[in-house]
């Protein structure tokens, strides 16, 4: 990618007085290429690891390259070492919220997105939620984009997790929903009540789990009718742990029905929410 060349060839000069003073804290740039080379995901995780107090300009331009790995744990090991030098990483997330602002490509959506997540860049909040609203993303870059969201855990990364939750892929509706359960403060279940009704039994399920977990008393009526009738043994076992969460004696008659359930792992679960329940 040649914009990150140029970073990378900017932050050569940056480093250039300190580098010397500042080496030998562990790992080289041989080592972390010795890595790539083999293909190993662990290896080259490790060497960038051992490098994480490394100053050297040929580093620079090693781990760049790692921010476009087709890998995501390789993605954010490199964003890490960055993130353990600010100056270079806030040159880094200038050029990529350019770059998205500019209609990157999925791939650079998909790149941009899990750096800037990594490094908890949260004034770039606003283009990744612009972004969000494209309609030629790859599902992989939407996932990327829902992943930075819950990776910040900022409120400011809602609506795109709520735009997630409507997305025409499953994968990336089921995904939306765990990163919004982990936002800090988050109070408003109406999105994730919304997909108790959803078509995808795996949505469902993970939305059961997420308004539990919430003790959302809202959801209450519609858990007790999945945990009675869902053709998904996974959406009614979990909509058994939410009702046990939520903890409401108004849920008896549905619990009772759901301990007597055919599936062994809804039965016990019901069971032991019928016991917790007030």
């Amino acid at each position: 990618m040649k914009t990150m060349n140029k970073i990378a060839a900017v932050a050569f000069g940056t480093l250039a007085l300190c580098a010397t003073a500042n080496a030998g804290k562990g790992g080289s740039n041989a080592a972390i290429k010795d890595a790539v080379a083999s293909g190993s995901r662990d290896a080259i995780i490790a060497e960038v690891e051992r490098a994480e107090g490394l100053m050297c300009e040929e580093c620079i331009q090693t781990v760049t390259n790692l921010t476009e790995d087709s890998r995501y744990e390789i993605r954010e090991v490199a964003a890490w070492w960055f993130g353990k030098r600010p100056g270079l990483a806030h040159m880094m997330a200038e050029q990529m919220e350019s770059d998205l602002t500019n209609n990157a490509d999925s791939i650079h959506v998909r790149n941009a997105a899990d750096f800037l997540g990594t490094i908890k860049e949260y004034k770039a909040l606003p283009v990744l939620r612009a972004t969000m609203l494209r309609t030629n993303l790859s599902t992989e870059a939407k996932l990327a984009l829902v992943r930075a969201a819950g990776v910040m855990a900022h409120k400011g990364g809602n609506p795109i997790l709520v735009t997630g939750m409507v997305d025409a892929d499953a994968t990336v509706r089921a995904a939306s929903i765990v990163a919004y359960r982990d936002v800090l403060d988050q109070t408003d279940m109406a999105p994730i009540e919304a997909r108790l009704a959803d078509t995808d039994a795996n949505v469902r399920a993970q939305a059961a789990t997420v308004v539990g977990a919430k003790r959302d008393l809202a959801a209450r009526t519609t858990l007790e009718t999945l945990v009675t009738t869902d053709a998904d043994p996974f959406v009614r076992r979990n909509a058994a742990y939410a009702l046990g969460k939520i903890g409401s004696a108004s849920s008896h008659d549905a619990l009772l029905a759901a301990s007597a359930d055919k599936s062994p792992i809804v039965k016990n679960v019901a069971k032991a929410a019928l016991a917790s329940l007030r």
